[in-house]
């Protein structure tokens, strides 16, 4: 195995050319480029998760006619672009397989463009020192893209680059020789090339930086799988249990379903009801719109009605039809009251019990309603003095 090593950034880059000399645990192993590209995918940003590669998945089948057992997509973002990702890595199911068995202890297994340098608005083109035409021409199209190709198809792959780059690169960063094809076509956008980062600090623009956008994250030998195959296992035993709870909920759910129903029966009964009887005793016509109140006004309305029909006759009446029978009878009025509740109270003189009973016949004769209240012998001995209720019949006119 031919073994190829170089530090950038604190990071020590080893080749994966064979299957001989395997990676050490502080670096990071460099598989070709070429054989994991970069692919665009045009997926809607409503879906996440798993709906996202399935959407990935079907539009790279229909692009390539191979089935999902043949390959393995992997997402390729920024930290914190995992809901958002439009790009993925792609690479031969198998290819990925012998690269897992064979780097084992290393940090990771990375795709050779990914360690390049990379900054926003800037590209990275790093040319082999040997002659360009016999090795691959690695370029990092910013954080988020990048290829590997061979010296005859990087040029043509970056002028289609630039064509679809919006925004356009600010600048181009060439690591090694000069490689006057590609540098010619950002010259003719008006695109600076330097060959140092330096100049780039100089020039205001972001120096970039190696593995600092999160590459180590996309690790070829991390199986994309296994995070759910863990979430799965962990979920898995709960199944029962929350099978039966979301079962027992159900049935708590239809009970008191079915309690409500018939408590709504009930009171759709009592209300019907009710209506019946506001409708035969209180509000015989008209709609029946709030029984409370209805009912309130009619009661009212009864109270009223009864009270007029058994209030007292005019005390001025009922005196008048006493004064006549007290005249005729000869008897001497004391004091006379009147009280609403009682009606009128007479307090006479009269000559002896004999009259006094006469006088009490003689006001119901009157068509007045007598009460004796008491009788007893005058003082000095003077006939007697009694006490008489005088009330006219509910209801009776005068004669």
């Amino acid at each position: 195995m031919a073994r190829q090593t170089a530090k950038s950034g604190g990071a020590e880059f080893m080749r994966l050319t064979g299957t001989e000399v395997r990676p050490a645990a502080r670096q990071v192993a460099l598989v070709p480029g070429a054989e994991v590209p970069v692919l665009s995918f045009d997926l809607p940003a409503g879906l996440r998760g798993m709906a996202r590669e399935q959407i990935a998945r079907r539009q790279f089948r229909d692009r390539a006619g191979l089935g999902d057992a043949s390959i393995e997509l992997r997402p390729f973002h920024r930290p914190g672009g995992a809901d958002s990702w439009t790009r993925a890595l792609v690479a031969d199911a198998g290819r990925i397989a012998e690269w897992r068995g064979t780097a084992t202890a290393c940090r990771a297994v990375l795709p050779d463009y990914l360690s390049l340098p990379a900054a926003d608005g800037v590209w990275t083109l790093a040319v082999p020192e040997a002659e360009v035409t016999s090795e691959a021409v690695m370029a990092r199209l910013g954080p988020d893209d990048g290829f590997s190709a061979a010296a005859a198809l990087a040029p043509r792959m970056i002028a289609r680059a630039l064509d679809a780059a919006t925004p356009p690169p600010r600048a181009l960063l060439r690591l090694g020789p000069p490689f006057p094809a590609v540098e010619s076509l950002f010259q003719a956008r008006g695109i600076p090339v330097h060959d140092d980062p330096a100049a780039l600090i100089a020039a205001g623009l972001p120096e970039p930086v190696v593995l600092g956008h999160g590459e180590l994250d996309f690790d070829l030998r991390r199986d994309p799988q296994a995070a759910r195959a863990r979430l799965r296992r962990r979920v898995l035993p709960w199944r029962w249990p929350l099978m039966g709870a979301l079962l027992a909920a159900g049935l708590w759910a239809a009970a008191q379903y079915l309690a409500i129903g018939r408590i709504e029966a009930v009171t759709a009964g009592i209300d019907t009801a009710t209506r019946t009887l506001v409708r035969e005793h209180f509000v015989p016509v008209g709609p029946v719109l709030d029984i409370r109140v209805q009912v309130a006004r009619a009661l009212e309305a009864a109270r009223a009605a009864a009270d007029t029909a058994t209030q007292p006759s005019d005390p001025l009446e009922i005196f008048g039809r006493a004064a006549e029978v007290i005249a005729a009878e000869g008897a001497r009025t004391m004091r006379v009251d009147y009280a609403p509740a009682d009606g009128v109270t007479l307090v006479l003189r009269l000559d002896d019990f004999a009259a006094a009973d006469r006088m009490g016949g003689a006001l119901e004769v009157a068509g007045l309603t007598v009460e004796m209240l008491g009788s007893r012998v005058a003082e000095g001995g003077d006939g007697v003095r009694i006490e008489l209720r005088v009330t006219a019949p509910e209801g009776k006119a005068r004669p």
